[in-house]
């Protein structure tokens, strides 16, 4: 198998009031293409930071973080993009409708594809029950559940279609049943 992410004695600190935090200290990880990986620990320890600069939007103290080979700090933010998608627990969402949110990550996606990737995160009967794609959503997905908001993130998340997928507690609002579902 290829290694398609890999990190070498990664280090992140922040700095605060009373000195520097560690953050994340000598993190040496590799995923190779096809397998899951999970990183656990309290909250607090760096699971989000680890995600963070694994997905170039922070970056590390030392130490270094590779995709397919490449060093990320060498890749363009749009090849950063289509590498790997990060899935926060607060994914943005749009005013606008189901559709609209969804076609931020696949502007050609067909309406079998959005259907597709509703179907995927359990999110496709709430939608028929409403407006369908044209379900409204209003701004930050106030009118949505917690569990909703998390769902359709995670639609949008899969037609982005890249390698790599980093979930950063993106099914924390969501029922243990659907959970196994979406991970699946």
């Amino acid at each position: 198998m290829s290694v398609i992410l890999e990190t070498k004695n990664l280090q992140k600190y922040f700095k605060t009031p009373k000195g520097y935090l560690h953050a994340v200290e000598n993190v040496s990880l590799s995923l190779n293409k096809g397998e899951t990986m999970g990183i656990v620990g309290e909250s607090g320890c760096g699971k989000s930071t680890v995600a963070g600069i694994l997905a170039g939007s922070l970056t590390p103290g030392s130490g270094r973080v590779t995709a397919n080979g490449m060093p990320v700090t060498q890749l363009s933010r749009a090849a950063r993009m289509q590498a790997m998608t990060l899935v926060p627990h607060d994914a943005k969402l749009f005013k606008g409708t189901v559709e609209t949110n969804m076609r931020m990550a696949a502007p050609n996606a067909s309406e079998p594809e959005l259907w597709a990737a509703l179907e995927e995160v359990n999110l496709a009967a709430f939608c028929r029950e409403q407006q369908g794609l044209q379900t409204p959503v209003t701004e930050n997905g106030a009118n949505l559940s917690g569990g909703q908001r998390q769902r359709l993130g995670l639609a949008r998340a899969l037609l982005h279609n890249s390698p790599v997928y980093l979930f950063d507690e993106a099914t924390s609002n969501i029922d243990a049943e659907s959970e196994d579902d979406i991970m699946s």
